[in-house]
């Protein structure tokens, strides 16, 4: 490897002072440091964090908190059954079995109310795949292995269970006058019927029973969805704030779905008729298929 060249008269050694040369004192400027004293200590990670990263520290440890001191509190057996109930597994089909039911059963009215619930829940499902495929923030690390229903994704925001309780609750309050009508003409009727010989309500006094009958079916409704959405924090399941916005999306899926997603009453229960014309198609080729091998098997019997 080639030296560099030197000029003549230069050396990379330091001079020597000559005899009687008298030697300038050599300066050393030293620079400050503008990250000194600016008031950030970068030796502390905590101080470099983004609002982002204090919301999402705060939460993780909330959330370790409520689920280790929640299951000394709440039964446990309890909260696995709020686990469920909130599911969509069950959810979804209690809606369209509930949509089914025999005429004599349900309204009109009450039918066209759990065929918009199960058009919303059909909405939530999708929505809200969507939203934890983009987002993809794991489910909490401890608890992973208590799950009582079948968990089709691994993504823990938001929280699926939160926005169908809510859903369901916010659709109730959205049909409240529906329901009214409903205590007015069918709920109370059968209960004075059934209780006729123990309480005799007077005719003034039936505004003030429906509205305690329509209170107290609203207030169970959204205790049931209170109590789902805290059991999955209690359980392990979310992160407080994938609960809060699971709810929060869950009102706004209700408000789009009863005012762009409802199905009006006629067309409600066109479908409920070509849905019973097909499952009476069903039992009918059932019944001929079974009665003639029953007649083969005694024709032959006979023989």
């Amino acid at each position: 490897m080639a030296r560099p060249r030197r000029r003549r008269g230069t050396s990379s050694e330091p001079s020597t002072p000559k005899k009687g040369q008298i030697v300038e004192p050599q300066v050393i400027h030293c620079e400050r440091n503008p990250q000194a004293n600016d008031g950030s200590n970068t030796s502390n990670p905590v101080a470099n964090l983004s609002l982002l990263d204090h919301i999402v520290e705060f939460d993780r440890k909330f959330s370790a908190w409520v689920h280790e001191h929640g299951l000394g509190i709440f039964f446990y057996v309890f909260l696995r059954s709020l686990e469920f109930s909130g599911d969509g597994v069950f959810l979804i089909p209690c809606a369209a079995a509930t949509f089914v039911a025999p005429k004599p059963k349900l309204t009109p009215e009450v039918r066209m109310f759990f065929f918009n619930l199960f058009m919303a829940f059909v909405f939530d499902l999708i929505f809200v795949s969507i939203i934890k495929k983009i987002v993809r923030r794991p489910r909490p690390v401890y608890n992973r292995n208590h799950f009582m229903t079948v968990q089709v994704d691994h993504w823990s925001f938001p929280s699926g269970h939160s926005t169908r309780a809510l859903m369901v609750v916010t659709m109730f309050g959205l049909y409240i006058p529906m329901w009214r009508d409903q205590s007015h003409r069918i709920w109370l009727p059968f209960l004075q019927e059934k209780l006729r010989n123990r309480i005799d309500i007077l005719p003034e006094f039936v505004p003030t029973a429906e509205t305690i009958l329509i209170s107290v079916i609203g207030s169970t409704v959204t205790g049931w969805a209170i109590a789902t959405t805290s059991s999955r924090i209690i359980l392990g399941r979310h992160f407080f704030c994938d609960v809060v916005a699971g709810s929060l999306l869950g009102i706004l899926e209700a408000f789009f779905a009863y005012y762009f997603l409802a199905i009006p009453i006629d067309t409600s229960e066109d479908i409920y008729r070509r849905i019973n014309e097909v499952f009476a198609w069903i039992e009918n080729s059932a019944w001929r298929l079974v009665h003639g091998r029953n007649f083969l098997i005694h024709e032959m019997a006979s023989r």
